[in-house]
């Protein structure tokens, strides 16, 4: 049993809190994973193996978490393996950052936390460094039966994005008819049939006013892009929105039913679907937005 000591509750807490991160990392992605699908989709690979590596990454980073937490082969296998897991993820990073540039959202904590490619490597250089310091500081041994608690954590860790969040390869229908119950007040265009962006927003959500903020640089820059906001909210509250956005001449529709709002938006917003003829074909978040690629999808 080892001592008591100053550097071992450092490197005990500093452990967990790694595995947090890790953790932390997994969840986010898990929560929402498709648009952690599309970073893979976006470089050119196949849907399929596009959905496979975004769940054997998530299940990765769940066994990476929980080796570290548990204490499994800290100096034989988990710090080694942590590095290496960020050294991969660091040169897809960079490989983003060289294809797509900056101003995109490496997907690395889902939704909830958007983060650039360059910023996310100085995260992975900062773990890397972490890792390296708990190598020199804190190496116990495995206990016993860590072997079989190793092969548990792995296959369960690697398992569950599989098992909780299945690959739906059919393109998921949306109902929209409750935007047209009202027919002295719908939206103004069809968008039940052909291509349209639809953005589902609140008017008191912060994130909300960001995607229009978004959505009206986009609209100033071609006026015929097929987008549509659709805002929840009482009508009143639109002067607000509008004057903070300055979002008002792109293409949108107010709703203050919030029951049928959520049955169409989902639970979060701004939830962004690529919609042809009512199946949604895609779903991304507003730091992804790019005219250019609404431009391709429109062809």
């Amino acid at each position: 049993m080892s001592r008591l000591t100053f550097r071992n509750v450092t490197g005990f807490i500093l452990l967990l809190l790694l595995g947090g991160v890790f953790i932390f990392s997994a969840l986010t992605k898990f929560i929402s994973i498709e648009p952690f699908e599309w970073t893979f989709m976006d470089m050119g690979l196949p849907a399929g193996f596009s959905f496979f590596l975004a769940r054997f990454f998530i299940g990765f980073e769940f066994a990476l978490a929980l080796m570290l937490i548990a204490h499994l082969y800290l100096r034989s296998f988990a710090y080694k393996l942590t590095q290496l897991f960020l050294s991969v993820m660091t040169v897809y990073l960079l490989i983003i950052l060289a294809t797509k540039g900056n101003n995109v959202d490496c997907g690395c904590f889902g939704d909830t936390l958007p983060m650039s490619p360059a910023v996310s490597i100085g995260k992975n250089i900062l773990l890397m460094a972490w890792t390296y310091l708990l190598q020199r500081i804190y190496t116990l041994k495995t206990y016993r039966f860590g072997g079989l608690v190793a092969v548990i954590v792995l296959a369960a860790s690697f398992a569950l994005p599989y098992v909780f969040v299945p690959y739906e390869q059919k393109p998921t229908a949306v109902n929209i008819d409750a935007l047209y119950k009202n027919a002295a007040d719908k939206p103004s265009v069809e968008l039940r049939k052909g291509k349209h962006m639809i953005a589902f927003m609140s008017l008191g959500c912060p994130h909300c006013r960001n995607a229009a903020r978004i959505f009206k640089s986009m609209f100033d820059e071609d006026s015929t892009l097929p987008v549509m906001m659709i805002l929840y909210g009482d009508k009143p509250d639109t002067a607000d929105f509008f004057k903070d956005t300055k979002a008002n001449k792109v293409p949108h529709f107010v709703i203050e039913d919030g029951k049928a709002f959520k049955k169409m938006a989902g639970s979060y917003v701004p939830n962004i679907f690529w919609i042809n003829n009512g199946i949604r074909e895609r779903k991304i978040t507003y730091v992804q937005l790019n005219t250019s690629l609404i431009k391709n999808w429109d062809k």
